[in-house]
């Protein structure tokens, strides 16, 4: 009998949860949302729309939570009913702690903390999963990373150390967006259209990403191989150099990981 994924909040997160399960096949899925337009997309995938969070709960193996943090102690006491010993809950709900989702459920099933990054959209996500729970079985735990590893990078990791994962790679998709802004806006000073600068643009970050990914070459040593003697690139970097690029970047980690421990205090 097929694995059963149920998904209550099909917003961005949960949409692209079901999508990129749908598309990798062998499970019965199923979700609910408050708006119900969101879920005409993933039915034309064959996720089966269910009416009610409970409904969901009661159908789910693997039930994954992609609500807002403030709708998430509501939700957890609709659904707890509906929940057993063999329900894994896996909860991407930014700031809420794993004893807390269990309290609130009763310890009516083990719970597994997500933390996400919006990559996975496209299928590309880095995923935090926080297997601390003592009543998860070795089966579950594989169940859920085998799931998560059909949407990108799956990593185990104590939920103490989430929060500096959300500064890091949680919010690390706005800095890199960033970059990317200001190479295509310099793009179109150079004289390239709009769209052919954000197409070469968003190739090369692509490129670069695989050529680190696949050499144990030092990051900064595959910098200085672009950089000849005398030429334009190194005139290029000297600029990014005195500016401070490297430093600004850990700055803002790091001010985001200081306002992630504000927030859980």
């Amino acid at each position: 009998m097929s694995l059963t994924v149920g998904c209550i909040g099909c917003g961005n997160m949960g949409s692209a949860i079901l999508a990129g399960l749908a598309r990798k096949g062998g499970y019965a899925l199923c979700g609910c949302n408050r708006s119900q337009e969101k879920m005409y997309p993933l039915e034309k995938l064959g996720i089966q729309r269910m009416e009610s969070p409970i409904d969901v709960a009661k159908a789910a193996d693997v039930l994954v939570l992609a609500v807002k943090p403030y709708q998430i102690e509501a939700i957890l006491q609709e659904v707890h009913e509906g929940l057993n010993k063999n329900t894994v809950l896996v909860s991407v709900a930014a700031g809420i702690g794993r004893e807390r989702i269990a309290r609130v459920i009763g310890n009516a099933c083990p719970v597994v903390r997500c933390m996400p990054n919006t990559p996975a959209l496209a299928g590309k996500g880095v995923f935090a999963l926080c297997f601390e729970d003592p009543a998860l079985s070795g089966t579950q735990i594989d169940t859920v990373r085998t799931l998560f590893s059909a949407l990108g990078l799956c990593i185990d990791m104590a939920e103490s150390r989430f929060t500096a994962f959300s500064a890091l790679i949680g919010a690390g998709p706005a800095y890199v967006f960033a970059m990317m802004q200001g190479m295509v806006q310099a793009g179109v000073t150079l004289g390239f259209q709009h769209k052919e600068a954000r197409e070469m643009i968003t190739a090369l970050f692509d490129g670069c990403a695989a050529m680190a990914g696949s050499s144990t070459m030092p990051l900064m040593q595959l910098r200085d191989a672009v950089c000849s003697p005398g030429g334009l690139t190194i005139a290029g970097v000297n600029v990014l150099d005195r500016a401070g690029l490297a430093g600004l970047l850990v700055e803002a980690v790091l001010a985001a990981n200081t306002r992630g421990k504000e927030m859980e205090a």
